[in-house]
């Protein structure tokens, strides 16, 4: 069980992620907009290698990929090249898949199903629609013109168009497609598809799952505590 510490830790990466999600549309209008952006994902980083941080190795594994995705996303700030994106997006996916991967390993590690699991879960879901978003601008950036939306954005604006696209990763991972993003070429509709039946299956079966043994768990201590 995890340490008074620890106990909350998934907690506070889930609260950054939103953070991320509610604050970013706002703080590209600004004259520093890019500027903000970057500190706020900078605290989702903390917040994230925070989370691994009881398990040593894992946590200088986060540190060095930390680094390497915001020396990316500098690269694309100051060249603003096609090879900048390039590298920007692979190195933002290599880093939210060992997130994602490492915090299920403590998802699905043995032992009494908590608050702060079900914390972590909600966390690789919301991890899963970021992951996505540059996978489909990873897509965009390699076949151009594998989207298209009702508001077209600038090729070079490259802020805009990720903003596009996680919107149109939450909608397809939620299932709600609104259809004013749509998926043109046959591997952003595989990709969507994709997408779309991992967060159902991921909701119906992982989350679900979780919250069920946790009201047992909670109900088995409770009668422990009575007796």
């Amino acid at each position: 069980m995890a340490t008074h510490e620890y106990r909350w830790r998934h907690l506070a990466l889930l609260i950054c992620i939103l953070l991320v999600f509610v604050f970013s549309p706002f703080a590209v209008t600004f004259r520093h907009g890019i500027l903000v952006l970057n500190i706020i994902a900078a605290a989702v980083l903390v917040a994230a290698s925070y989370a691994l941080s009881e398990r040593k190795h894992l946590f200088v594994i986060a540190i060095v990929l930390s680094a390497v995705s915001i020396i990316g996303t500098a690269l694309l700030i100051w060249f603003h090249q096609h090879w900048a994106a390039l590298v920007s997006h692979i190195c933002i996916i290599v880093l939210i898949a060992f997130f994602s991967i490492t915090i299920l390993g403590y998802v699905f590690s043995s032992g009494r199903v908590t608050m702060d699991r079900i914390f972590a879960a909600v966390c690789v879901y919301m991890l899963i629609g970021f992951a996505w978003t540059f996978a489909y601008s990873l897509l965009d950036e390699i076949a151009p013109g594998s989207f298209v939306a009702v508001t077209e954005t600038s090729r070079n604006d490259y802020v805009g168009r990720v903003q596009q696209l996680r919107y149109f990763s939450f909608m397809t991972l939620t299932t709600v497609g609104y259809g004013d993003v749509v998926p043109r070429s046959p591997a952003a509709r595989t990709m969507a598809t994709l997408e779309a039946v991992m967060g159902q299956i991921y909701l119906a079966v992982l989350v679900a799952r979780l919250v069920g043994l946790y009201i047992v768990h909670s109900h088995v201590s409770q009668s422990r505590d009575k007796d």
